[in-house]
């Protein structure tokens, strides 16, 4: 029985599709412990002067808003005395990094009220922060750091239908994969 040329060609394609999808989704499992977080400064001023600021971070599995993540370095100071606990000092660092960050790529919003305003600053980071360079300078009593994430910022309203969008087909397709597995 002869084989049709035209058939062929398309059961290659789709097999060699299939096999794409798969490796994939092979390699997307592989980040499993790691986490995507969204994360939101807002920084309160009553008369000029600053009366509270709140650094707000929780997992974002099914964020679409985020733009593409991009790899930064964030450098920074913190004050803290050497005797502070290991623990302790790289969790001011991550906090310090994801504040700079947000402030120099995030989104920015402000709301004003009277004479009370508040910038917010938006984004996703996707962990483990890694800490590159961190060194106590005693005549400041301040650490010193460089800081590597994956980052990104909160995409522009007017751009979240086409995200969604784009985020319900990726699922589809993830799900479409995932039976065959």
């Amino acid at each position: 029985m002869p084989v049709n040329r035209e058939y062929s060609d398309r059961l290659v394609l789709l097999a060699a599709s299939l096999m794409i999808l798969v490796a994939y989704t092979g390699l997307s499992s592989a980040y499993e412990g790691i986490q995507t977080y969204y994360i939101r400064y807002d920084i309160k001023t009553s008369n000029n002067k600053i009366v509270e600021d709140n650094l707000i971070m929780v997992p974002a599995e099914n964020e679409f808003r985020a733009e593409n993540f991009s790899q930064i370095r964030v450098k920074g100071a913190i004050s803290a005395d050497p005797q502070d606990s290991e623990p302790g000092v790289s969790k001011k660092i991550r906090e310090d990094a994801m504040k700079t960050a947000l402030m120099k790529h995030g989104l920015k919003s402000i709301k004003t009220k009277d004479n009370d305003t508040v910038l917010s600053c938006e984004g996703a980071v996707i962990t483990p922060l890694t800490i590159i360079k961190k060194v106590y300078n005693r005549q400041k009593g301040t650490y010193v750091y460089t800081i590597r994430m994956q980052f990104a910022p909160i995409a522009f309203p007017d751009r979240w239908n086409r995200l969604g969008v784009k985020y319900r087909i990726r699922e589809l397709m993830h799900d479409f994969i995932q039976f065959f597995k």
